[in-house]
Parts: C-alpha cells; sequence; structure tokens
C-alpha cells in the first residue's frame, strides 16, 4: 500500500455546502470531503480510459481512498476536537481544565457536578508535544443573484445566500492506494490548479494541490483494558439487512467478537445527508452515519493476543473519505483524576490570515477592521469607475453597439482564474478579431491605462466598470 499526502491551499472563497437544498439557510463544511479530490481525479481520467478494470479499481471500490482535506497549519495535519473532551461551563476551553470523559474516575463526584462539564465540539486542532491549538477556519457571507443574459441584469425572484471557506486556508489531506501501479496515475491527475464545490464557474472554488509530506497522529497502545476508537473522517456502517446503522458491531469497529462497546462511555455524534448526483441529477439514497471526532470506548478484557491496532478506514463508502479511525491517540490519555494530558493553547493558528496585524485581538475589533478596509477598497474602486465612465462614455456612443462587447469583457474578467492574466487577457480580446477595429484610436488607449492604474484589483475593478458601460451603452443604442 501506497500513501500519498498532500497539501490543498485555496487561490479563491471555496464554497462546501453542509446540505444540498438551494431553500433556506446552508452553511459551509469547514473541509473539503475525499469525495471532491475523488471527483477532480475522475473529471481527468475517466474519459481517457473508459469503462474498465481499471477505473473500477480507481473510483468503484475502496482500493484507492481519498482522504477527507483537513484545515492544518505547518506540517500538521489538523483534527475534529475529539467528542469525549469536556470543560467546565463558566470557563473557556483554554484555561487548562478539560476533561477525557471516559477516563474520569468517577462521574458522580459533587465537585465535578458543580462544573457542569460541557462537551467539545467545533474546531480543528493540530496536536502537537502537549499542546493542542485551535486552526481557525474564517468564512464569508455573500449574496448573489443570478443573472438574466437577454436583458444582462440581475433575474428577478433569484437571490442566493453563500457561506464559503475564505481563501488563503491551507488543509492537508491522504491518499491511500492499495495496487503501486495507480499511484503515479493519481498524483498527475490531483497536483496542480483544480476547481472544488459550488459556483466554480463563477469566482469561487480555485484551489492548488502540491504533494507535500506532512505529520499526522498515529495509533498508541492501551494502557488499560480499554480502547479508544478516534473517528478521524465521518463513519456509515450498514447492518446486516443493508441500512445505515448508528449502532457497530465490535467486528465493525476492527476489533474481535469478544470486544465489547461501552456505550455510556462513548462520545457519539451523528450526521445525515443527501448527495447530488451530478450524472443522474437527482439525489441518491439519505447517507446517515457518525460524526468525525467521535469517540467509541471499547473493552477488550477479555480479547486474548490482541494484534497491534494501526490506523485503517472501516465500514462504508472507504474510497469517499468516510471511515478512517485512530486507536487510542494520545491526546485521548489522561490523568488519574481524568484531566486531559493535551493542554488547549491560547494562541489561534489563523491560516487564512498568519501575517494580519489586529487592533487588540478581540475577534469584534478585528471584524470592524476587515469591514472597514473592505469598504475603503471599493470605494475606491468605484471612484475610478465612475470618473473612467464619466470622461469615457462619449467616445462609445452612437452607432457602434458596444453592449455586447462589455458584457464579453466582464466575462473575461470573471472566468480568468488569475489576476495577472486578466489585463492580457482583455488586450488580446480588443486586439484582435472582427471588432478590433472598433477599440483603434483612444478607446483602447484609455482602457489599458484604466487596467494598468487599477492592477491590484483587477478583476473588481474591470467587472465594475464593464457593467457599468453596457448600461450607458444600452440606454444610448434605445
Amino acid at each position: 500500500m501506497t500513501t500519498l499526502k498532500f497539501k490543498c491551499n485555496l487561490l479563491s472563497d471555496v464554497i462546501l455546502n453542509q446540505k444540498a437544498a438551494t431553500e433556506g439557510p446552508n452553511q459551509t463544511l469547514d473541509f473539503i470531503p475525499g469525495s471532491c479530490f475523488l471527483g477532480i481525479v475522475a473529471s481527468e481520467l475517466y474519459e481517457k480510459l473508459g469503462m474498465n478494470e481499471k477505473t473500477l479499481e480507481l473510483f468503484h471500490s475502496s482500493k484507492v481512498r481519498f482522504g477527507d482535506a483537513h484545515p492544518s497549519k505547518g506540517d500538521v495535519r489538523g483534527l475534529k476536537i475529539p467528542a469525549s473532551m469536556f470543560y467546565p461551563k463558566l470557563k473557556k476551553i483554554t484555561d487548562g481544565e478539560i476533561y477525557v470523559h471516559h477516563l474520569i474516575p468517577n462521574l458522580e463526584d459533587d465537585t465535578l457536578k458543580k462544573k457542569q462539564l460541557k462537551q467539545c465540539r467545533n474546531g480543528f486542532y493540530t496536536f502537537a508535544g502537549d499542546k493542542a491549538t485551535e486552526v481557525k477556519t474564517e468564512t464569508n457571507f455573500a449574496i448573489k443573484s443570478a443573472y438574466d443574459r437577454e436583458k444582462r441584469r440581475s433575474e428577478d425572484n433569484k437571490m442566493y445566500g453563500y457561506e464559503s471557506l475564505q481563501k488563503g486556508l491551507e488543509l492537508l489531506f491522504e491518499v491511500q492506494v492499495d495496487t503501486d501501479d495507480l499511484a503515479s496515475v493519481v498524483k498527475n491527475a490531483l497536483v496542480g490548479k483544480k476547481r472544488v464545490g459550488r459556483s466554480r464557474t463563477a469566482q469561487y472554488g480555485l484551489v492548488k494541490i502540491t504533494e507535500t509530506n506532512y505529520n499526522d497522529v498515529e495509533s498508541g497502545k492501551s494502557d488499560n483494558n480499554q480502547i479508544a476508537v478516534y473517528a478521524d473522517a465521518r463513519l456509515i456502517f450498514l447492518d446486516t439487512y443493508g441500512l445505515p446503522t448508528f449502532r457497530p458491531t465490535e467486528e465493525q469497529l476492527g476489533l474481535p467478537k469478544e470486544a465489547k462497546i461501552l456505550w455510556d462511555k462513548s462520545q457519539i455524534r451523528t450526521f445525515q445527508y443527501a448527495p447530488w448526483n451530478f450524472q443522474r441529477q437527482c439525489f441518491d439514497t439519505d447517507r446517515c452515519g457518525i460524526e468525525k471526532g467521535s469517540v467509541f470506548v471499547v473493552d477488550v478484557s477479555k480479547c486474548d493476543n490482541l494484534p497491534e491496532l494501526e490506523s485503517r478506514y472501516l465500514g462504508s463508502y472507504n474510497n469517499e473519505g468516510f471511515g478512517k479511525v485512530i486507536y487510542n491517540p494520545e491526546f485521548l490519555k489522561a490523568k488519574e483524576d481524568g484531566q486531559a494530558l493535551y493542554i488547549v493553547d491560547d494562541k489561534v493558528d489563523n491560516s487564512p490570515n498568519p501575517d494580519k496585524k489586529t487592533l487588540s485581538g478581540s475577534p469584534l475589533l478585528d471584524y470592524i477592521q476587515k469591514q472597514q478596509s473592505e469598504e475603503n477598497k471599493d470605494n475606491c474602486i468605484y471612484s475610478n469607475v465612475n470618473v473612467w465612465v464619466n470622461d469615457n462614455k462619449a467616445a462609445f456612443q452612437g452607432k457602434e453597439k458596444f453592449a455586447s462587447q462589455w458584457g464579453a469583457i466582464r466575462g473575461i474578467a470573471m472566468a480568468t482564474e488569475e489576476d495577472s492574466k486578466i489585463i492580457g487577457n482583455v488586450s488580446t480580446y480588443i486586439g484582435h478579431g472582427v471588432k478590433s477595429s472598433d477599440w483603434d484610436g483612444n478607446r483602447r488607449k484609455k482602457l489599458e491605462e484604466f487596467m494598468k492604474e487599477n492592477e491590484k484589483n483587477i478583476r473588481e475593478a474591470l467587472v465594475n466598470l464593464a457593467a457599468e458601460m453596457a448600461k450607458k451603452c444600452r440606454k444610448e443604442d434605445k
């Protein structure tokens, strides 16, 4: 078996909805599912290879397992905070008092009851040394509308709210390949600039995947007669009737049948969603499973000659990243009183903006600073666009119909992946082809001057300019 390790950098915001529904509020996932990377490889190779044994191994079996990409920092892969970690209700998780639920000797202790322990549920953390450091996953929210191509304006009654992962985030993931000759095929198809998530034809979804080496948490040995099974990925198990179940057997967890799951000590969280099948244009059967971060506690006192356990994939849909578990990870060990050995650091690795200067470290003030910076940038762009439109609109009014050409320029600015190539693409469009004569003289010169002056924000500036000029041209034509 070969394990390939990759880094995924978000070059733009990425939309990964938790649900496939298009109505109502929808939140983005805080990780990239392995199914996205499977889709990237399938789009690259399926038509080239055709339907044969090789494509069956690549995409329709568990011989190639595309893992989930987790928010990470440096060379340490982040993990979902374990659901078996608890902290006092009136304190913060960073105050240094965290308990591992299944290792607390007496849950009925009066002192412990007064603390009202609260379960850790959200966030990804890197575990290194004796500290756990949160990797912040920033999100953005934008309201978009469908575009009416005939009327060249927003379409009525079609507005959408998108929450997205903020660009700049670093994520690490693995691909396990059972057949070595498939490893190079998968690597060549994955590495490079790709698109994932929703609205990939707009400004969302651009990522850069590179092969890299990183440190991952490995399985450890049991200090007592219990084994903690940590869900690194989401888990889906089927019962004897082929239906999803939230109560897997000991054998399904990769342990001998003599083992016994201690449900009172386990901490399980669940999920349910309906995946959208693009090929058939319909929803597939609901997937019901156990959320990542869940912890099973299993009694193995009656198991003879228990083999050394290593991280593995269990259950169904392993090819899409479901099923990875870690046995007895170090961060689930505790002291005699049940307090965790790992201390959650009060520092936060903010991956999208590691060099960002904050006002005082307050989230509210950081948000205000960010919004003020965005508003100043927008005001500068709108001001430059208005000045250019007022000074040059007369040169585009008359017999020529420039509305469609400005629409094409707007499309080029939105579709070009790299900002540095936008000016060159637009210059090529107005300098070649049937309509190139319309841009001879001062028109082309003025537009190129505008693009150079707004090179830092070229995409936003050119999109706004093209939209305004298309309106002016349509009014004159009427």
